[in-house]
């Protein structure tokens, strides 16, 4: 019996699985439900296992499964790039619908850094990334836009408000002093400037703030580096989407001016300091007719913006392609001022063994009217008791009777208004990438692009004659003869690049070695014309051979060539130790043949602490540090700034009847020696992941010194080189003299968390903190200035102070007694007005007894010293609401609406001025005179805290459950406000004053203001 015992046992084992097996198979349920992202879109592929088996599904294309699952057993949910998901098995219910959520570090698992991509883990330098749901959360036509406030050290400030207008882009302080800005790239072809594309062509952006970064592009990588990688297509059934909407703008604040009670007791009020009696109604006798502010005439209030965007994208296994078209349209919220833009980008991608091949096409047009020349100034000093625009007198024959104080300065503003300044933009490229496997390993890439850009301008101006209150004809109020001004530019940029790329592994030993040959031309080609017409000539009738005195014709040609050679290693050890290295010699065309070449190194490491078996600090999940120093390049000068040009534009008469004849001749000087401006950039930082990596922090530590630095600096008048209102082009030589520092520190932040089971939420911080200084200036305390205001420049470049620093008398206050003006009057004023009671004095600086522009100090910066942005997303069930806020600190803004309204006796501080009946006051008494010290721009009377904080936008929006039942995966609607509060103590009409150049960073000198807008809109995925 012994012998059958294990037989027997067997046996029972058998029967008691067969029970149990037949128990199990009976009790399986047949599990189903949808699988989606966070947006309701499905997700195909989701892999869903039962917990403990190999039993397994796969969600189609429709994001369906179905699976059979015992109950009390555990589905598991895992998908690329989303957190793994459980959801147990109960015997009521069957379907088992879920949203996964995106694992941000899972997204950010490989960046793009140039000629390649790397795992943001072995990342040794500082490198940002923001991805495509982030750039359409703000609904602007610019990238610029878009992502202000999102990226620590990038600081971008919009020059104006005006429609379709790039942002300021800065990545670590100024690039140069003689201009500069970030080198964009797109889909790896360098690009000439801002490529001015549509947000919702966009996959990722990668910003490369440090040298080491950037130097693998030589010597255009001196301000950072933006690479654009644009959407892609997907495998898998076509997939529609469509974004719309539309919305309106207002101007919220401005300048306070007098009405016509104010401005006319203004008027008395000064007439009495001055001993006189007023005019006003021996001139205009009706002057209490009207009280017209002429800002609100200039303004288009209700302004209109829309948007819309098409995307279409699929592929099958091997092949994929994405189509976008945008067509954006921006109303100016200043009349005669407006822009469109219509934008197509087809991509495709193929890939079959070790092939592949990418193909980017863009098509692009652009519209724009363009409001006139200081439409806000002249706006502002008109006065009120003139009519407005709509009440003036016209007839048939372009003649307008003006009844105003001031035919001239009304009738220049008011002939302004029938300028037509139409501008179009047309252009296109192409990007081709091939990539070809050779070994193992080893790869060739070929990277091709072409750009064509063609810009038109029509300038008319027509006809207007004015004529004064009697009948009168009045030249200075009136423009005699229409004039018709066309200008053509025509550019092409190509680039081909050849790319070597071995990786190869050895034990724990990981290397990745990169060589590149690049070429780039470019060409740039100008034409303009016009024409004068006769007197008699009809408005309606605008082409040049309707003119009567044909414009001299120009026409220019330039053009450069770059050529580079790159190396670089890229070395890990185990992923623990990180080491990049690059070097790279470009040669610009920019400069002679001695000097035409120029090398450029990068150097980083990184540590991955977490990494080290010794490293057991549970909360934190995951830090690097690392560390970098580099040498980049910038060739920001003219072409053939190395060599004499002869130019045109210089005639002569000649003979006894004094003919004019048209003259060549070298207008300006030329330097054989100017060569590269470099930058030494050190970097240091640590990235940090805590909580399971629901928080992580990233900060660093940086000073870029500028050596050798381009500067146009300004030859004596004597030189001969001078010309009326082109100073700065002929009368200055490009020269390498000087040193400047950019130094600072960084600061990101984010976290992702969970409320319960359906509040879901992500907050992000950034802190930027930019020093910047000049530490040579060729020997020079001051250098080059602008941001004239009012007869005066109020930007220099100073030793030891930021470029571009306002440099200004001091004022003291208001005389008010004459014991102070007694006083002040014992300083030499022969260089300011003579002083009288209710004048600002100011301050003698330098001690030396005479008030002059010896006594201009430093007087801050027109940009932030520093800036955070902050940002907040909510999502509870099918709501959503995104927050973004800006802060920017301590840069100063001239106030220049102010000054334009001071110089008028236009704002309503004037109304309260100094007058003998009013002797406390602290407002300068208006002298009616523009030239007058109270009023000149030398002085820090119109000068204000630029400090502001800014809800930059705010969205909110539903998605409507259970389209699919109609055929749409996903609809969401949503109400989006772009600038909605502002809290500032600047009292023009926007402190976030880029300018646009380095002088008139924080110069508000009548700038297009920035508006606020309210939008709806719907999303729709099919």
């Amino acid at each position: 019996m012994k012998g059958h015992k294990p037989r027997f046992m067997k046996m029972s084992a058998f029967l008691l699985y067969l029970v149990l097996g037949i128990g199990w198979a009976y009790a399986q349920e047949t599990i189903s439900g949808v699988v989606t992202d966070q947006e309701k879109t499905p997700l195909p592929g989701v892999s869903i296992v039962v917990e403990g088996t190999s039993k397994g599904a796969v969600t189609d294309f429709d994001g369906k499964y179905s699976i059979t699952a015992k109950t009390g057993e555990t589905l598991v949910f895992s998908y690329l790039g989303f957190k793994s998901e459980k959801r147990s098995v109960s015997a009521n219910n069957k379907t088992i619908s879920l949203s996964m959520e995106e694992d941000s570090q899972l997204l950010e698992e490989v960046v793009v850094v140039g000629y390649g991509t790397q795992k943001k883990k072995e990342v040794t330098g500082a490198v940002a990334n923001v991805a495509s749901e982030e750039l359409v959360k703000v609904p602007v036509s610019d990238i610029g836009a878009a992502i202000q406030g999102k990226v620590s050290g990038v600081n971008i400030q919009a020059v104006s408000g005006r429609p379709g207008e790039a942002a300021n882009v800065q990545i670590r302080g100024l690039v140069s002093l003689n201009g500069g800005e970030p080198l964009y790239v797109v889909d790896n072809i360098p690009q000439e400037e801002n490529p001015n594309i549509a947000p919702e062509q966009i996959e990722s952006i990668d910003i490369l703030k440090d040298g080491a970064s950037a130097s693998i592009y030589g010597v255009r990588a001196a301000g950072g580096v933006i690479l654009i990688t644009t959407k892609r297509g997907k495998k898998g059934k076509m997939k529609i989407d469509l974004n719309t909407f539309t919305g309106i703008q207002n101007i919220t604040s401005g300048t306070p001016l007098s009405n016509t009670a104010d401005f006319l007791y203004n008027r008395e009020t000064t007439a009495e300091v001055g001993g006189d009696e007023p005019q006003t109604f021996l001139i205009d006798p009706n002057a209490l007719d009207w009280d017209t502010n002429f800002v609100d005439e200039v303004q288009n209030d209700n302004a209109i913006v829309q948007n819309v965007s098409f995307n279409l994208s699929g592929g099958s296994e091997n092949l994929t392609y994405n189509f976008n078209t945008t067509y954006y349209k921006q109303e100016g919220v200043l009349i005669s001022s407006d822009f469109d833009r219509l934008t197509n980008r087809i991509t495709g991608q193929f890939n079959k063994g070790k092939f592949k091949a990418f193909a980017s096409a863009s098509f692009t047009t652009e519209n724009r009217k363009q409001e006139p020349w200081n439409l806000f100034g002249y706006a502002i000093q008109n006065v009120p008791h003139s009519a407005p625009f709509d009440q003036i007198n016209r007839n048939d024959d372009d003649e307008v009777l003006i009844s105003a104080a001031n035919e001239i300065f009304y009738g220049f503003l008011s002939r302004q208004l029938d300028n037509i300044d139409e501008r179009e933009n047309k252009s296109n490229s192409i990007a081709l990438n091939l990539e070809y496997e050779i070994l193992n390993g080893l790869t060739y890439k070929l990277n091709m692009g072409r750009s064509e850009g063609r810009y038109f301008r029509k300038f008319f101006q027509p006809q207007y004659i004015a004529l004064d209150r009697n009948g009168n004809l009045s030249p200075a109020a009136s423009r005699l003869n229409a004039e018709l001004d066309y200008n053509y530019w025509f550019t092409i940029r190509e680039t081909i690049e050849h790319i070597l790329n071995y990786n190869t592994s050895f034990g724990k030993h990981n290397i990745d070695l990169t060589a590149v040959a690049s070429y780039e031309k470019y060409r740039k080609r100008t034409l303009n014309v016009g024409t004068v017409f006769a007197e008699d000539a009809s408005n309606d009738v605008q082409v040049l051979n309707a003119g009567a005195d044909p414009k001299s014709p120009n026409e220019f040609k330039e053009g450069y060539t770059l050529a580079g050679k790159l190396g670089r290693l890229q070395y890990n050890y185990d992923g623990k130790y990180l080491i990049t290295a690059s070097f790279r010699n470009d040669g610009s065309s920019k400069f002679s043949e001695e000097r035409r070449y120029g090398n450029f190194y990068g150097f980083s490491a990184g540590w991955n602490v977490t990494d080290e078996k010794w490293f057991n600090v549970d909360a934190i999940n995951n830090l690097k540090i690392r560390g970098s120093w580099a040498q980049t390049g910038f060739n920001g000068i003219p072409d053939y700034a190395f060599t004499p040009v002869i130019e045109a534009g210089v005639n002569y008469p000649f003979g006894v009847e004094e003919n004019l004849v048209n003259g060549q001749v070298q207008r300006r000087y030329a330097n054989p020696n100017v060569a590269w401006e470099t930058t030494i950039s050190r970097n240091i930082g640590f990235e940090m992941g805590l909580f399971n990596n629901k928080l992580n922090i990233t900060a660093d530590v940086y000073q870029n010194d500028k050596q050798d630095m381009l500067i146009n600096e300004q030859t004596s008048p004597s030189a001969g080189l001078w010309q009326p209102r082109a100073q700065s082009t002929y009368g200055s030589v490009a020269l390498n003299a000087g040193n400047m520092v950019n130094k600072g520190v960084e600061l990101a932040a984010n976290y992702k968390g969970k409320i319960g089971e359906k509040l879901n939420f992500g907050v992000s911080g950034t802190w930027t903190l930019n020093d910047n200084k000049i530490t040579n200036l060729n020997g020079k305390r001051l250098g080059q200035s602008g941001g004239t205001i009012n007869r005066d420049n109020t930007t220099f470049l100073a030793l030891n102070d930021p470029a571009g620093s306002f440099y200004l008398l001091q004022n003291e206050g208001v005389i008010k007694t004459e014991e102070q003006l007694t006083e002040y009057q014992q300083l030499d004023l022969s260089a300011i007005s003579s002083p009288q009671l209710g004048d600002l004095r100011f301050k003698d600086a330098n001690g030396d007894g005479a008030i002059n522009d010896s006594d201009r100090v430093f007087s801050g910066s027109g940009i932030p010293q520093w800036e955070a942005g902050l940002n907040l997303n909510l999502d509870y069930n099918n709501w959503d609401l995104s927050i973004q806020s800006y802060f920017a600190y301590g840069a100063e803004v001239y106030n220049g609406n102010k000054n334009l309204a001071y110089v008028g006796g236009r704002h309503q501080d004037q109304v309260f001025q100094w007058t003998p009946q009013n002797p406390t006051s602290d407002i300068p008494t208006f002298r009616q005179n523009e030239g007058h010290s109270n009023v000149r721009g030398f002085s820090d009377w119109f000068l204000e805290d630029g400090t502001y904080l800014r809800i930059r936008n705010i969205s909110i929006g539903y998605t409507i459950p259970n389209t699919k039942d109609y055929g749409i995966d996903r609809v969401r609607l949503y109400l989006n406000s772009v600038n909605p509060l502002t809290f500032t103590n600047y009292t023009g009409y926007d402190p976030e004053v880029g300018g646009d150049s380095l002088f008139n960073r924080g110069v508000d000198n009548g700038n297009y203001p920035i508006a606020r807008q309210f939008m709806m809109g719907v999303q729709l995925s099919f």
